[in-house]
């Protein structure tokens, strides 16, 4: 059998220094996997995703096929007000520019709002739901009895 120098010799020069820097490595091995546990027991908490437009929104809210009768039913809810759509059209927007306001807890889907145009600056604000990619439907607020 051959045997190397290194293990015959106990003077070999760099012996010492291979053995911490070894030992190095394996505690920054161990410091890396505990940090990654340490991470991944959080990532709730660290992973928050805050949309800051409809561009990446894949919850869509189902509509049918034939529109009802009206007076419309209530599709989503906004800060505990009735969201009635205002017609059944589907309206193409840039996802980009409609702007996230909340979430509709009962069905989940994201209640939206385009920029307003000088046209429609004095007109109540109409809110869109997204019900396909760059597909909307427009929807506001359901008065309150009494009110047309």
């Amino acid at each position: 059998m051959h045997e190397s120098t290194t293990e015959r010799d106990p003077a070999f020069p760099g012996r010492r220094i291979a053995v911490y820097f070894g030992a190095a490595l394996l505690a920054a091995l161990g410091l890396v996997l505990v940090l990654v546990l340490r991470d991944n027991a959080r990532r709730a908490e660290l992973e928050v995703i805050v949309e800051s437009s409809a561009v990446g929104d894949t919850h869509y809210l189902p509509i049918p096929d034939l529109p009802p009768p009206e007076p419309y039913p209530v599709v989503a809810h906004l800060h505990g007000q009735s969201l009635v759509p205002i017609g059944y059209k589907r309206h193409e927007k840039n996802e980009a520019d409609l702007q996230p306001l909340a979430k509709d807890e009962a069905t989940g889907v994201t209640v939206y709002q385009a920029p307003t145009k000088a046209k429609e600056a004095g007109d109540p604000p109409a809110y869109y739901l997204k019900i396909g990619p760059g597909v909307f439907l427009k929807v506001k607020v359901r008065p309150a009895t009494g009110e047309k």
